[in-house]
């Protein structure tokens, strides 16, 4: 627990990265929304999900180097529970993500055309058909899908150098299968921006803070129980590459003992 709490400026610099990258997730994500919707909306259905995924794939690529590229203060919860983050650096990025949010839906609103147009097209609000606790399940198992993306692809190291895309792709098919009904927020933050900005809160909008909260829990879980099952020897190939791993390791280690003799 002490460990948890350990500060670095590291964690400043992690938190900044988280910053500007769901500043620009929410700047390009918010305006390919827009866009579509306004030039063209027969497409809409397809283009606003491809927009938003594809602004995540981008920018969880361009970030996680420095910091992960969570973007997402519900998998960063789902991060801090399971110990993939510290206490301390977990809540720099929730705070880092929810500012960046606000920045990207100000900025993008600002500079499209019609005033407000994209914070009023992006705010997140359930289809009046949608009950509040349809509405709140579709965010909460669409959310754990992604952050079952975020715990196998990247945190595995599952997913190689496709971890991106493949989170990328985890949020546009949430989003063509909930976002008719919810907006697939799937995200705190990505509901906090536009909502402020536009000043159009919906009227269930907890249910897109609760449930990607509980969806990213969700996740975790299933993350922490095939962890404990040691899921990895299901695998031949897990297996093989785990010992190669380790017989590197040992290889570098028995190298640098030697250096240090010599």
């Amino acid at each position: 627990m002490e460990g948890s709490m350990v500060y670095s400026r590291y964690d400043i610099v992690a938190a900044l990265a988280e910053f500007f990258g769901t500043a620009y997730f929410l700047f390009m994500g918010v305006g390919g929304c827009a866009t579509m919707i306004s030039f063209a909306p027969t497409i809409a259905p397809l283009a606003v999900p491809f927009a938003f995924g594809w602004s995540l794939f981008v920018n969880v690529w361009i970030w996680s180097p420095i910091s992960g590229g969570v973007l997402n203060p519900a998998i960063t919860i789902a991060m801090m529970v399971t110990n993939n983050l510290t206490i301390i650096r977990g809540a720099l990025y929730i705070i880092a993500q929810f500012a960046g949010a606000l920045l990207g839906s100000f900025l993008i609103n600002v500079m499209l055309p019609n005033t407000n147009q994209g914070a009023a097209y992006n705010a997140s609000t359930v289809l009046n058909t949608v009950s509040p606790a349809q509405g709140f399940f579709l965010e909460m198992f669409a959310t754990s899908v992604l952050t079952s993306a975020v715990f196998w692809l990247a945190t595995e190291e599952a997913g190689g150098s496709t971890a991106a895309f493949g989170i990328g792709m985890a949020l546009f098919i949430s989003a063509i299968a909930t976002g008719p009904y919810t907006g697939a927020s799937l995200n705190p933050a990505r509901t906090f921006g536009p909502s402020i900005v536009s000043g159009n809160y919906g009227d269930s909008y907890w249910i897109y803070y609760i449930g990607p909260i509980l969806g990213a829990l969700l996740a975790a879980a299933y993350w922490g129980i095939f962890t404990k099952l040691e899921y990895e020897k299901c695998s031949p190939e897990k297996k093989t590459k785990k010992k190669k791993d380790s017989n590197n390791n040992v290889d570098a280690k028995r190298e640098f003992e030697s250096n240090e003799t010599v």
